[in-house]
């Protein structure tokens, strides 16, 4: 019996009423330690986090979500931009792109605001100047945002200096009002910003400033909606969580935000499809009129931006924007007059080019699922995060249905069903299924053994040979682990069963790849197989289906693919070279940053020869590194006047965020920032993937440990001074 009673005292310590459980929270801490410690059988945690952290951001607003470690790449690579992926002028797509389009009319597209965006602009306007630019068409149509900073440079751009660009607020975010800084490159040139209803976040807050100043004329469809600020907070295993912390508004007050309270996210997604061929706003902005700071025009919040002429589907907005900058009187009415598109009635009837009707009906094992929504949608296969909403529908009786014309652009393409909504009792295969986009019907019959399609020839032979060598993998992982964990609760594995282990496991995953690459390249010459393969590296192919395969592919996925792996893989090797020059032994390396009140400063210039100093990486939203400081604090009072000396430096990338922390945790050491982040050099520069993490520098700037907490950490700074 005694071997029973520690679990028996630390589960009535953790459960009993006057225990540990004083937060909501807690429960979950609770349950882990409990199935790590106490449950009857060996139980793997990861899938369960994996799914409460999914069903915990779905609780949240539409734009809050959990990211795979794939995903989160995916989210990175896209903002990294030309810079980090290639010479500025390719083909990619986060590149800027250039041409005139008329006598004295140039032309800029900007696919995504990234950090390269604002060099690339003065490159393309300086070019287009030399070939006789007076006036400029900017298309932002289809662009998702990015970097916030950087979509404010740019209207900063177009701005005189001192006009105020955004506001931005949240409830751990004091009222943030950011002004233009600089003289502009292109502040005096008539402009029309195009845009449309996948026009969004970032990229709205830049058509908002420019349409409340009077400074460009808006052409194309109303914008999406978005006008919540994401910060995304990376995990140690590559997955993060990407959470909303502030609103914006424009400079004049309206909300860009459409509303969202009390809505499934399929009915907030799937709003844009129901504008069809409008630009209207919804009826509830007409309450919320607002003037242009400059002409004194009337606008609308509540639901996007509005443009002042709106153009529809079947129509050519560029061809209409080099309309308006041909005709000077009524360019100067458009920005004068308040428009009258912003109220054009809505009209239900599809405006899909070259339509294919296409019905998808399902089957599932029970009711569990009645009641949720279930999306369709199309992801880029390189750059993930790009989603196109084709449809979605509600599950009723253990069934549902959607029926829709597909455009040609996502003909015999990939697309994901998800629910909106996950729960714990889901079955895995209900997360993430995949089909074939393509005209006619298709049947999805669901089940606890897994999934299969029919009803046409594309999707049937997509489910009999992947899905079916999916589920076969599955269930081989799933037994394989089952053995090898039982051996492992027994007795433990030796190193050559750890090694057997993993072999078996490599073994499964070959028979798959091979399986899987020989139905790429039986269909290499459809459009799905090209984004099929996009779904694993290269490497985990055959050589000699690999050879095959990007031989025939899609060539300008390849490309785009290349250039993020070559993009990822540059950071990784950087990210290695920085952990290896700041292992134990080398001298630390040189940040440069500011201080709380915009002071540049040289980490150089703190870390004094002859004293014991640490380095500490925080932020101001890490829950762990604010419970550590009153820790720090006694060290600092402890050795500080023996040769101590500590040097904080804060991964925020909010400034008031920052300012903040600091007024309330009173920390009395430098505290250093350059607000970038994990956009950063810092993080790069020292090989740093979660916080907090501290490093000890000897007296001669030496470091001595490496993110060590606690005990460990004062019995090294004693040692170091010799105590």
């Amino acid at each position: 019996m005694k071997k029973f009673l520690l679990p028996f005292l630390i589960c009535q310590l953790l459960f009993s009423p006057a225990g540990a459980q004083q937060k909501p929270e807690d429960k979950l801490s609770m349950t882990f330690y409990a199935l790590r410690n106490m449950y009857v059988d060996s139980v793997y945690v990861g899938p369960l986090v994996e799914q409460q952290m999914m069903i915990l951001m779905q609780c949240l607003d539409p734009h809050s979500e959990y990211l795979t470690p794939a995903q989160a790449r995916a989210n990175e690579d896209v903002l990294l931009g030309p810079t980090a992926q290639g010479t500025i002028g390719s083909t990619m797509q986060t590149g800027l792109t250039a041409r005139m389009l008329d006598k004295g009319i140039g032309y800029i597209g900007i696919q995504v605001f990234v950090q390269s965006t604002l060099d690339e602009f003065h490159q393309k306007v300086d070019s287009l100047r030399r070939k006789g630019m007076k006036s400029l068409v900017l298309d932002i149509r289809n662009n998702p945002g990015g970097f916030f900073d950087a979509a404010l440079a740019m209207a900063d751009e177009l701005l005189p200096v001192g006009r105020l660009m955004v506001t931005t607020e949240g409830k751990h975010q004091p009222v943030q009002e950011i002004k233009s800084q600089v003289k502009g490159i292109w502040e005096q040139g008539k402009t029309v910003v195009l845009i449309n209803d996948q026009t969004m976040s970032a990229a709205e807050i830049f058509a908002g400033a420019v349409q409340d100043w009077d400074r460009a004329v808006l052409v194309g469809s109303r914008t999406f909606g978005k006008g919540l600020i994401q910060e995304t907070l990376p995990f140690s295993d590559g997955s993060a969580i990407r959470i909303s912390v502030a609103r914006y508004k424009t400079p004049c007050g309206r909300s860009i935000q459409k509303p969202y309270a009390g809505r499934p996210r399929e009915a907030y997604w799937g709003e844009v499809a129901q504008r069809s061929a409008t630009g209207a706003l919804p009826a509830e902005a007409k309450t919320q009129p607002f003037e242009t700071l400059q002409n004194h025009r009337t606008v609308y919040g509540g639901g996007g931006i509005a443009p002042d002429v709106f153009v529809p589907a079947t129509d050519d907005p560029v061809q209409k924007a080099v309309e308006i900058l041909k005709n000077d009187r009524q360019y100067r009415q458009l920005l004068t007059e308040t428009s009258t598109a912003t109220w054009t009635a809505f009209n239900s009837h599809s405006t899909l080019d070259n339509p294919h009707s296409t019905k998808i009906t399902a089957t599932l094992p029970d009711h569990s699922y009645d009641g949720r929504y279930i999306v369709l949608e199309h992801h880029h296969p390189v750059y993930y995060d790009r989603v196109t909403i084709i449809d979605s529908t509600l599950v009723s009786d253990g069934r549902f249905s959607m029926q829709f014309d597909l455009a040609d652009s996502l003909l015999l393409k990939v697309g994901n069903l998800r629910l909106t909504k996950s729960e714990a009792t889901d079955l895995p295969w209900m997360y993430d299924l995949k089909l074939i986009l393509t005209q006619g019907n298709t049947h999805i019959s669901v089940d606890t053994l897994g999934v299969k399609l029919t009803g046409n020839d594309v999707n049937q032979q997509y489910s009999d040979v992947v899905i079916r060598a999916e589920l076969d993998r599955r269930s081989q992982y799933f037994a394989l682990n089952g053995r090898w964990n039982a051996v492992q609760a027994q007795r433990g594995l030796t190193a050559d069963e750890d090694r057997q282990r993993q072999t078996e496991q490599d073994n499964i995953s070959r028979r798959f790849m091979d399986i899987y690459g020989q139905y790429l390249r039986d269909n290499i010459q459809q459009p799905f197989a090209s984004e099929l393969l996009m779904r694993y590296p290269l490497d985990r192919y055959s050589q000699a289906d690999s050879t095959f395969l990007v031989a025939h592919c899609d060539q300008q996925l390849l490309a785009q693919n290349y250039e993020r792996e070559a993009a990822r893989q540059r950071k990784f090797e950087y990210f290695q070279q920085s952990k290896r020059a700041t292992d134990l032994g080398n001298h630390y390396r040189e940040i440069q940053a500011q201080y709380p009140d915009g002071k540049p400063v040289k980490l150089t210039g703190l870390v004094k020869p002859g004293r014991v100093t640490l380095l500490d990486f925080w932020a101001s939203w890490c829950v762990p590194c604010r419970q550590e400081i009153p820790f720090l604090k006694e060290l600092y009072q402890k050795y500080h006047a023996q040769g101590f000396d500590i040097v904080s430096i804060s991964l925020d990338k909010t400034k008031d965020a920052w300012l903040k922390a600091l007024d309330k945790e009173q920390m009395p050491w430098p505290q250093i920032s350059d607000l970038k982040a994990w956009d950063g050099p810092i993080t790069q520069d020292y090989g740093i993937q979660a916080i907090p993490f501290v490093f000890l520098l000897d007296q001669q700037g030496n470091i001595v440990l490496k993110n060590m907490h606690g005990d460990k950490l004062e019995t090294a700074i004693r040692s170091q001074l010799n105590l």
